[in-house]
């Protein structure tokens, strides 16, 4: 809760959530995804994603495309001003992990991103499942 209350606060001024800045980070990361994807890849529901990706393109900060390889489904992309709030992100959220880690030995450190990079994948993995099955349902 302390590090939420600590992200809110350091985020707070640019009016971005951390629901928010992880579909930013996806769309960053893999352009050209389909909603489903980012839903999957952070493990929001279906039925959010859209919302989301409403509210994300009307601050101009995401822009949806047809898919080049199934013209049905939109493909996501940054804005040009979504890369540069995503470049002011990163370096706060550079800031806000150091600070919050700064207890920490490099050699914890390593270990502590090794564990969370697990936890994710297993997150990651599980939404993923939940995808598929809601899919097939």
């Amino acid at each position: 809760m302390a590090v939420s209350r600590s992200f809110v606060q350091l985020f707070s001024d640019l009016d971005v959530r951390q629901t928010q800045l992880g579909v930013l980070t996806i769309i960053e990361g893999s352009p050209g995804l389909k909603p489903s994807q980012i839903g999957a890849a952070i493990g929001i529901k279906r039925a959010n994603v859209g919302p989301l990706l409403d509210e994300l393109e009307h601050r101009g900060l995401v822009r949806r495309e047809p898919s080049p390889s199934d013209r049905r489904s939109q493909a996501l992309f940054l804005t040009e001003t979504g890369t540069t709030l995503m470049a002011a992100l990163h370096q706060r959220e550079a800031a806000h992990e150091e600070r919050i880690a700064a207890f920490l030995t490099p050699e914890e450190r390593a270990v502590l991103l090794d564990l969370l990079r697990r936890v994710e994948q297993g997150a990651r993995d599980a939404a993923e499942e939940e995808a598929g099955a809601e899919e097939a349902d």
